[in-house]
């Protein structure tokens, strides 16, 4: 009976050592930067926004964030950091609404009191959604990763895929001679498709058409202005210090026609119009818009699909912030708005899926 117990003694402590190991290894190495930012003598590979951009607003060094969706995956730290003079860090988080991008964002400014410009893309598809909607799966989201409750950091140190995967992943970058992804390169899918707009007609399904208008209502506008106030300004307006750089997202011209096809289209320039006139009023929010720029917006080159374009217009977009270009102001936002109305409304959408001659 003495030596069962012995050995159930010396297994529990050798199981209870092997795990100790396996937490001090996952911690050490720390590949979603749950704990410190990357060690010097490791190399990291950037690759899961939802585990890792926490982390990196929470430990990197940095004085700038570029934030979004996947319109803003494209985006080279290396070029605002050259055009604004600023150290920049890119956490976007694809398929996300504002809150989610909202809620990093403050997060980021908690942890770094240094943060001066922040430069974050507003995607028009989700500017009249509910405050609190976040767009993703709640049943697999990492949650231990973003809180300060210690003891769920088991699913994270004690975790197999974390173990087998990540810290190996890290470890097999640094032993194969690799750098850590840096910030231009990390999400970037500009490789993995095709533009053009053949590659826009592959995957576009093109909506029937109907002549049911819909009108903006008030609740519309109240529920875009919760979603602006709690997600957008209140952040600003908390830190004046911090310059916020917005942009709406540019969308390609088979974005407008399905607003046009399904009878949406006089409401969703509504909302643009209102959503501007409330953004435009905060002194430190710099808002940028591109919808009049006729040209792009109907060059398929550019998309891959009806919303997502490509690197070049991610670069040129910092090029236009760095130099005020297409910034709305009190004064100009009407301007704007009455252009895209006037083209938008009155464009032949048709011609668009006529057969080349």
């Amino acid at each position: 009976m003495d030596r069962d117990k012995k050995w159930g003694i010396t297994l529990l402590v050798l199981v209870g050592v092997c795990l100790a190991g396996i937490a001090g290894l996952t911690a050490v190495v720390d590949p979603f930067f749950h704990y410190h930012k990357p060690l010097e003598c490791l190399s990291y590979p950037l690759n899961n926004e939802r585990y890792q951009n926490d982390g990196i607003v929470k430990h990197f060094d940095y004085d700038a964030v570029i934030t979004g969706t996947s319109m803003t995956l494209n985006f080279k730290a290396s070029e605002l950091d050259e055009l604004f003079g600023v150290h920049s860090v890119k956490v976007a988080f694809p398929g996300a609404m504002y809150k989610e991008i909202n809620d990093n964002l403050e997060k980021a400014v908690a942890a770094n009191p240094d943060i001066r410009l922040v430069v974050r893309g507003l995607d028009k598809l989700w500017l009249l959604e509910d405050a609190d909607k976040t767009g993703y799966d709640k049943d697999s989201y990492p949650y231990y990763l973003y809180d300060d409750v210690l003891y769920n950091d088991v699913y994270y140190v004690l975790n197999k895929d974390v173990l087998c995967s990540h810290v190996k992943g890290v470890l097999g970058f640094t032993c194969s001679g690799q750098k850590s992804t840096d910030f231009d390169t990390y999400g970037n899918w500009m490789h993995a498709f095709s533009f053009g707009k053949d590659a826009v007609d592959a995957v576009y399904h093109r909506a029937d058409r109907t002549d049911e208008i819909q009108e903006v209502t008030e609740a519309d506008f109240e529920m875009l202005r919760e979603n602006l106030s709690q997600n957008v300004t209140e952040l600003a307006k908390a830190h004046p210090e911090i310059d916020f750089y917005l942009f709406l997202t540019p969308y390609s011209i088979y974005y407008w026609d399905n607003l046009n096809q399904t009878g949406t289209l006089k409401k969703q320039l509504a909302i643009e119009e209102e959503a501007i006139r409330l953004l435009v009023e905060q002194e430190n929010i710099y808002l940028f818009a591109f919808s009049d720029l006729f040209e792009m917006i109907c060059d398929l080159d550019y998309y891959k699909d009806e919303i997502h374009y490509s690197e070049e217009i991610n670069t040129q977009i910092l090029k236009w912030m760095s130099r005020k270009e297409h910034l709305l102001t009190k004064e100009n936002y009407r301007e704007y708005c009455s252009r895209i109305y006037e083209f938008y409304m009155t464009y032949d959408y048709e011609a668009l899926f006529m057969p080349e001659e």
